[in-house]
């Protein structure tokens, strides 16, 4: 990792190897040992955190900031957790400005985990840079060119200079690259290049050496013969990936088997088979990790069927970790990027999913928790659902449609979409424990797609389609209802297709809720808040299009006040109120900053009375109002507020830099016009 892989990828001598390859060493983890060893590097890499977001790293406080946030997020540290959150905003406002290849990588990396649509501008200048540090010997060294991201209209602007470069730096511009690739930057012709490299460089061994000089023998290092067959998997995989685009072909099995029994990449395999079976607690973490990367990327438990190379590292590292998480390292700097290492090898971490799904085709079962060292996989959610652990990670790899019948949600848990999937999941009128079809008429379980009960739940890339049956009464639908428990929603997609009146998210429970980078579609209302102590609702980047936006009232049955706040930063309300609060009793604070409202009224009954504001709080920066109505109480509007400045003087000059202007969006829908087939770029200002 940065410049310490000089010293990480110089490896064993030839007679080492031979020594120990065909050694059987006898492992003695468990699955806990290595679960606690795993938490303990994530609660030292936490605590190393500066007060201003990054971690410390020599000239690449950037890179290696990316890295821990990383490491904390593929280890299930949520996204809006603070020190994750902290760590983000650190890489997303320096990363710009960064030319060393293993900080560009490391953000785009970062950036993309995250996925929040904002960063695509900034995720597309970066593998701008990355495309344009490509040497004319298909690699990258520590720096590239500060290039604009026009460049990416005419690569043949880009001019490459010469040198070796280095295959350390190289495989972090190729994985780099890859995913800047998913946000459209073109990477074939760079991507040919890595694999002529790496054919080209192979040593007699089958390795790969750190890098090339002339007259000299390179000499060939297990890290980076790792590296090498890494890079060739990736180049394989764009190449597969431009056949089905250009010839519309599905993903086919057996592209694994075909690399495998490529000669190349056969006698890389071999050598790093070797280099695996010498790992022991003095090998460098890096080289563990580039060893579990291959292992995890290709889906090989051992190597030549011998080397079972997750025990060898696991135990390895067990070994070797020092009482405080972190593991002996030469300079005290590099024992975070050690940390990091470590913990996403004992994380089985794939930063490469989709890679995976190129050369190993659809999986057959399409759930799997990933967080096991088994990685149990079922058919269903619902397979999984029953056997699944608090904190456990249910990652999809497959498009679906799925069925979702009144799943219920109790304990810790993440459901996220696999890397290059867009997982739907439908509604279905399900079964009663007694085996009966639940009728919507009398069955109020039926009524909800999917529940939250306990524990803090985190819903990651999912797309939910509700389309009710009809019924001969009114049915409160809900897609999403939280009764208790914690509720995290990043890149999702929740709509109603049959205008049911269905509610996307209803929230009944005290305690938190945030809602990132979501677009919410439904008839009755987006969000329903039904008051019931301490509620805190987060909207950031989202996009909330309803006939009402935000609906709040009291439990009919307690008929307990209102303690709520709402935040809502960056979000679009689109509908006929932005908030509904009709005849609501208690306390409601709003905070609105750089959002847009095109409604018919931000909130005719969001008042208690018409002429002041009671119980109620507004706090606003920066928003932009498309609205004929502004507030009022009981449907009847408060004469004195007709505009922007009006508006701000009603709540004590607290919504600073409002304006009122026509939104045009790229799309225009009229309100009540729901359909699963809507984007949210249809809302992107045009």
């Amino acid at each position: 990792m940065f410049q310490l892989c000089r010293f990480a990828v110089v490896g064993l001598s030839a007679l080492t190897v031979v020594l120990f390859a065909n050694v059987q060493p006898v492992f003695s983890q468990t699955d806990e040992q290595v679960e606690v060893a795993r938490l303990k590097a994530i609660d030292y890499i936490r605590k190393q955190q500066q007060t201003d977001g990054r971690w410390e790293y020599t000239g690449h406080d950037t890179g290696i900031t990316a890295l821990c946030t990383l490491a904390l997020i593929e280890n299930g540290t949520a996204i809006y957790d603070p020190v994750v959150e902290k760590g983000y905003r650190y890489v997303k406002k320096h990363g710009p400005e960064r030319k060393e290849t293993y900080d560009i990588a490391l953000s785009i990396l970062l950036l993309a985990r995250v996925g929040d649509r904002q960063d695509r501008p900034l995720i597309r200048a970066l593998g701008a840079k990355l495309l344009a540090g490509q040497l004319v010997t298909g690699g990258w060294t520590y720096t590239c060119p500060d290039v604009d991201a026009s460049i990416l209209q005419d690569l043949k602007k880009i001019k490459r200079k010469e040198g070796a470069g280095c295959n350390s730096n190289t495989q972090f511009g190729v994985l780099g690259l890859w995913v800047a690739s998913r946000y459209g930057v073109p990477v074939d012709d760079a991507m040919k290049e890595v694999g002529s490299r790496f054919v080209n460089w192979q040593g007699e061994d089958g390795g790969w050496p750190y890098t090339k000089e002339e007259g000299k023998t390179a000499v060939s290092g297990p890290s980076m013969t790792c590296a090498g067959l890494f890079c060739l998997a990736v180049a394989r995989a764009s190449k597969i990936r431009t056949q089905q685009r250009d010839n519309k072909t599905p993903i086919r099995t057996g592209e694994k088997d075909a690399l495998l029994s490529d000669p190349i990449f056969a006698k890389g395999l071999s050598r790093v088979t070797a280099f695996a079976g010498t790992m022991n607690p003095g090998s460098a973490r890096y080289f563990v990790w580039t060893v579990e990367r291959v292992g995890v990327l290709l889906g090989i438990e051992k190597f030549d069927d011998k080397v079972d190379w997750f025990k060898q590292g696991a135990d390895a590292l067990i070994k070797s970790q020092k009482e405080d998480g972190s593991w002996p390292s030469d300079k005290p700097e590099n024992s975070l990027a050690d940390a990091c290492f470590a913990s996403l090898f004992l994380r089985k971490a794939n930063l490469g999913s989709d890679i995976s799904r190129l050369l190993q085709g659809q999986p057959d079962k399409a759930f799997v928790v990933i967080n096991r060292p088994d990685a149990a996989r079922g058919d269903s959610l619902q397979d999984l659902l029953k056997l699944a652990q608090p904190g456990d990670v249910i990652r999809v790899e497959g498009n679906g449609p799925f069925k979702l019948s009144h799943d219920v949600l109790d304990k810790d848990l993440t459901i996220q979409a696999g890397f290059g999937y867009d997982p739907v999941f439908e509604f279905q009128m399900g079964f009663s424990p007694e085996g009966l079809r639940y009728r919507a008429e009398k069955d109020k379980e039926s009524h909800t797609m999917l529940r939250v009960t306990a524990g803090t739940v985190t819903l990651e890339g999912l797309r939910l389609q509700m389309d009710p049956p009809v019924t001969t009464a009114a049915i409160p639908w809900k897609c999403i209802q939280v009764t208790g428990g914690t509720l995290r929603m990043l890149n999702c997609a929740v709509s109603e297709g049959n205008r049911r009146g269905t509610t996307v998210l209803t929230l009944s429970g005290e305690g938190q809720t945030v809602i990132r980078n979501c677009f919410f579609a439904g008839g009755r209302a987006a969000i329903e808040i039904v008051a019931n102590g301490k509620q805190d609702v987060t909207f950031d980047n989202t996009l909330l299009y309803s006939n009402t936006c935000v609906s709040v009232i009291n439990d009919p049955q307690t008929k307990q006040p209102a303690d709520l706040d709402l935040h809502a930063y960056q979000t679009i309300f689109q509908g006929t109120e932005a908030f509904g609060c009709p005849n609501l009793a208690g306390e409601l604070r709003i905070d609105s900053i750089q959002s847009a409202y095109k409604c018919d009224a931000i909130g005719l009954s969001l008042l208690t009375t018409a002429s002041n504001n009671k119980d109620r709080t507004w706090k606003g920066a920066n928003n932009c109002y498309n609205v004929t109505s502004w507030i009022g109480s009981g449907g009847k509007k408060n004469l004195q507020v007709t505009d922007v400045k009006s508006f701000n003087k009603f709540w004590g000059d607290t919504d600073k830099e409002g304006s009122k202007l026509t939104l045009s969006y790229a799309s225009p829908r009229k309100n009540g016009g729901f359909s699963h087939a809507m984007n949210p770029q249809d809302w992107d200002i045009s």
